[in-house]
């Protein structure tokens, strides 16, 4: 029932569809019901001689077909109505939420797990909406009427009714404990068969090269061949729990129409009426039995229900609770105070005890090993993530007191795996300012070296990205993240690995740009090659998570330590 209300409350907004939903089925069984007795009376007639002139059977049967024809139209667009937009309430949500507890989700779940949450799931609750919550009450509704006409012909018939409608509601929640269990891991497994194909797809170029194919193939098919035994039995006890409510309405319907018939004989039910009960009562059982039917649906169901309710109830990463939206009269200078932070659900901190100072108008570069901790301050800078001990500060504000919004006007990152949009490049550069102007597009381009490439293609600025921007190189896809970093012309610019991928004749021509920027705003570089961080104005050098040096390249190249040995060893490797 907790997964029943968690649904239902998001019903709320659409109460007036959903009612009309109702009404509307209520009536379409009725003029069901209607039209097969009708013709079963008209039939009975016939069979006693009787003639049918005097009645105008005919032409209440078309008008009964019609309304019927009318009602199961409106019953089905207004459920369906309701079922799409609360779908899309989910989507977005889910999407609003990703926003909020990323990146941390992207380090606990796999890509396929969230792109199943995301459409898979969502989608799964389409049978919920549209075709469980107005049956109940359509059901009731018949149930009720039928008891009750059933009732006053003789008492016996209504309490068949009742009996059979209550073993068919009980059914499927004798087995709902099987159902849930096997519900939540045919999600589960799907969420992994998704993941491993994707990641297949992603990595095809490295599995071509590796001459891993057959062996991607194998993993696929098992975690393929995993996804179907789940399937299957969850299949098998559908199969079981249908078979038991065809068997189950079945008995009664054939009971019903032996009693029916013994009152006939007994000369207490006309053959009229027992023909339009011996019709009846078949279809009064086919809404119920769909009903049971989406019930035993409900494993799946309230899985991917509490998948998505586990999203949606997540507490945020960062809470925006900062008051400051006026940027201008902030100084435009980083500082760590006596920063500590740890990733969640793990124990050994990531940085310990870390303070330093970017300065405006100078260059500081962040250098160390592989894991010392220079991406960990490029993201809790921008508030992907918030310190737990001590304090990042602009100026003299807590980056924590800064409105988000606010914040990423300040900073401008430029990061290391560059994400292009499948969208023209220009709409790339300019993703940060749609209000830019071709001509600043254009010359963001010129300074990060990538216009004459641009205008190189066929199409120019116009070019289509492509999906993640594989059509293009990573020095191409870097220069144009370069570029849509510029054109937002942030006071603070945070470059992480931001020229890995140039060739050494850009790498130079990228540093005459950042030196030429460096007078009028804080540029943080996070780098390896000596070629980026020689000319810095100060180098912030981390190991194991802590600042164990700082100066320029000229002192620390030349006092025996551990960028020394950094240098030696890059220059060993070269």
């Amino acid at each position: 029932m907790k997964g029943v209300r968690e649904l239902i409350k998001h019903l709320k907004p659409y109460r007036l569809q959903i009612l009309g939903a109702i009404i509307s089925g209520i009536l379409k069984e009725f003029f069901i019901v209607a039209a097969v007795g009708i013709c079963a009376y008209m039939a009975a007639r016939v069979a006693k001689g009787q003639p049918l002139e005097d009645h105008p059977y005919m032409l209440l049967l078309v008008l009964v077909v019609i309304a019927r024809a009318v009602f199961a139209y409106l019953e089905s667009f207004l459920n369906h109505d309701v079922s799409y937009h609360i779908l899309v309430d989910f989507r977005v949500g889910l999407y609003e939420k990703f926003i909020t507890i990323c990146p941390d989700i992207l380090l606990t779940q796999r890509s396929g797990q969230i792109s199943t949450t995301l459409m898979n799931d969502v989608e799964v609750l389409e049978w919920f909406y549209a075709h469980t919550v107005g049956i109940v009450f359509v059901d009731a509704a018949v149930v009720a009427a039928l008891t009750v006409f059933l009732g006053s012909l003789h008492w016996l018939l209504a309490v068949c009714i009742l009996i059979s409608t209550l073993l068919l509601i009980v059914i499927p929640f004798i087995m709902r404990k099987k159902a849930d269990v096997q519900g939540a891991e045919s999600r589960f497994r799907l969420g992994e068969a998704n993941s491993v194909t994707l990641e297949g797809i992603n990595g095809l170029n490295e599995l071509l090269m590796l001459n891993a194919v057959d062996s991607y193939k194998k993993k696929n098919r098992a975690f393929m061949d995993r996804l179907i035994d789940i399937q299957i039995r969850y299949a098998k006890r559908m199969g079981t729990e249908g078979g038991l409510l065809q068997v189950t309405s079945g008995i009664t319907a054939v009971l019903i129409n032996i009693i029916a018939i013994s009152l006939v004989f007994q000369n207490r039910l006309s053959l009229e009426w027992y023909a339009v009960i011996g019709t009846s009562v078949w279809l009064v059982f086919a809404p119920i039995l769909e009903l049971c039917g989406m019930i035993r649906n409900f494993g799946v169901i309230f899985a991917a229900s509490d998948r998505i309710s586990n999203i949606l109830t997540a507490d945020p990463l960062v809470e925006d609770t900062g008051k400051v939206t006026d940027i201008s009269e902030i100084v435009p200078e980083v500082t760590f105070d006596h920063v500590d932070y740890t990733y969640v659900n793990t124990s050994d901190k990531v940085l310990h005890d870390v303070s330093f100072k970017a300065e405006r108008g100078k260059v500081t570069a962040i250098v160390g090993e592989s894991g010392a901790g220079k991406t960990t301050c490029i993201n809790l800078m921008t508030r992907m993530w918030d310190v737990q001990n001590g304090t990042i500060r602009i100026g003299d504000v807590d980056i924590r007191d800064i409105k988000l919004d606010a914040l990423h006007h300040l900073i401008t990152t430029v990061p290391q795996d560059v994400y292009l949009f499948n969208i023209s490049l220009r709409d790339n550069i300019s993703l940060g300012r749609k209000d830019a102007t071709d001509e600043e597009i254009i010359r963001a381009a010129k300074m990060a070296r990538v216009h004459d490439f641009i205008i190189s293609l066929p199409d120019g600025y116009d070019t289509i990205a492509g999906e993640r921007g594989l059509q293009m190189s990573g020095g191409q896809r870097q220069r144009i993240a370069i570029a849509r970093a510029l054109l937002m012309d942030a006071p603070v610019i945070i470059m992480d690995e931001a020229v890995s991928n140039l060739d050494t004749k850009t790498d130079l021509e990228i540093q005459k740009t950042i030196r030429s920027l460096a007078d009028q705003k804080t540029i943080i570089l996070v780098a390896h090659r000596l070629s980026t961080i020689v000319h810095a104005d100060q180098l912030i050098v981390m190991k194991q998570g802590k600042v164990v040096q700082t100066g320029t390249h000229q002192q620390l190249v030349g006092q025996e330590g551990f960028y020394r040995r950094l240098v030696e060893a890059q220059m060993k490797e070269a």
